[in-house]
């Protein structure tokens, strides 16, 4: 046929034109060489298009023992090492990141334990004594300490600081002071004793204090000035020590934004009731629920008592869900929360809060600055750190690397370094991509 396609041998080398010189002889490539070959081109081609993803790198190790107390600062490191006498001598450091190298060091008579930062100040606490220094974050230099018995720092935000003392009489006294002075802007005395309770006091910029004595008497407090915003009465004392008999004889108290929660078991009888801040008015109340303590989780209140997590709805205190494999829940932000079961080394879980429903399974891990820190199997100390996947997206996470520390729950983020004790000793920085 004129029109026939011509079928070509790709084994065969085709015949010389007329007139042409034949050419040479052709060595023919097996078909599964070729193959090969063409599978290895793939993979070199899809190699080159997916770059290998970025790994977590360490840029410091400070020190070459553990650290008493470590904080991260947005280009800092902040180091308490015991001195010679543990008891009466620390030093305090400052590393630069992600360069490594020391800044500062300043010395300090006392037992440091706690490292806290905040803008441009570092406080540095004492474990079971009221000494606090507080230190100029850029030259270390000791802008006053704090050294009253029966004095506490409750919380160091936006430039001040509220202590709390135990009065002579059996009393509270409240003070707000300047973070750098010292300096008193407030006070206030509070009668009898009791808890500030409210869970947005160490945010940056808190706007209320919320006590709450043992009589049940709770009083509300403007952060700023310290003027009353309203008083009320729960009608019931706070036990002097809490078990985890949540139905037989049980008191619990917490605040969340503009609301205050009372969760009381007594016979075998739970309730829950709402109230509204500052005039501590009642919004709802529940009888037979779960009874425990109370936490925001989003879309849900996180109750647990004892034996099954539970979220409620914020608007009438009804049960959206209830399972029994978890122990505790803790928001995570956006519309899920953490779940952790009862084992002694927990085991955790994303649930999507509105339904309960399980998004992912952590194992044991703990969730720090939004990475994902994962205990191995099988390498005792060894921990993978996971981060957000935003290409695969819907929670995915993707690891970035390995670290050897006996406490990951020791660790604290501040993007993008994650600060951790070591197997090893030092404490060490990684960069996080």
């Amino acid at each position: 046929m004129a029109d026939a396609v011509p079928l070509i041998d790709l084994d065969v080398a085709p015949r010389a034109a007329a007139g042409a010189e034949a050419p040479g002889p052709r060595i023919a490539v097996p078909r599964p060489v070729r193959l090969l070959g063409v599978l290895v081109a793939a993979l070199l081609t899809l190699a080159a298009a997916a770059a290998p993803r970025p790994a977590m790198r360490p840029v410091l190790a400070a020190g070459g023992t553990a650290a008493a107390a470590f904080t991260l600062g947005p280009d800092a490191l902040y180091t308490a090492a015991f001195g010679q006498n543990p008891n009466s001598e620390s030093g305090v450091r400052r590393y630069a990141l992600p360069g490594g190298e020391q800044v500062w060091a300043t010395s300090l008579p006392q037992n440091v334990q706690n490292l806290v930062l905040d803008g441009g100040i570092l406080l540095a606490r004492s474990g079971a004594e009221p000494r606090v220094s507080f230190l100029d974050a850029e030259d270390g230099k000791v802008l006053w300490r704090l050294d009253s018995p029966n004095t506490s720092v409750v919380t160091m935000t936006g430039g001040r600081v509220l202590l709390r003392a135990d009065t002579e009489d059996g009393g509270t006294a409240l003070r707000l002071v300047s973070a750098r002075t010292g300096a008193t802007a407030w006070s206030r005395a509070i009668d009898g004793a009791g808890e500030i309770r409210n869970d947005d006091l160490f945010e940056d910029d808190p706007d209320r204090i919320v006590f709450v004595g043992v009589d049940g008497h709770v009083t509300t407090l403007r952060f700023a000035d310290g003027s009353v915003l309203g008083e009320g009465d729960l009608g019931v004392r706070l036990p002097m020590e809490y078990t985890d008999d949540y139905l037989a004889d049980f008191v619990g108290v917490t605040v969340s934004g503009d609301r205050l929660y009372l969760s009381r078991g007594d016979d075998g009888r739970a309730s829950l009731t709402a109230f509204g801040l500052p005039g501590l008015t009642e919004r709802w109340r529940t009888v037979d629920g779960p009874a425990g303590w109370v936490n925001d989780c989003g879309p849900v209140l996180c109750i647990s008592d004892g034996a099954r997590l539970s979220g409620l709805d914020p608007a009438d205190g009804s049960v959206r869900w209830s399972d029994p494999a978890w122990g505790g829940g803790a928001s995570l932000g956006d519309g899920t929360l953490l779940a952790y079961d009862r084992q002694e080394e927990p085991t955790s879980a994303i649930l999507d809060a509105r339904t309960g429903a399980l998004r992912r399974g952590l194992g044991r891990s703990i969730v720090i600055g939004g990475m994902e820190l994962r205990a191995d199997t099988e390498i005792l100390g060894r921990t993978w750190v996971n981060v957000a996947d935003p290409a695969a997206g819907d929670g995915a996470v993707h690891v970035v690397g390995a670290m050897d520390t006996t406490a990951p729950y020791g660790c604290t983020a501040r993007v993008p370094y994650l600060a951790c004790p070591t197997a090893a000793g030092p404490t060490t920085v990684w960069r996080i991509p």
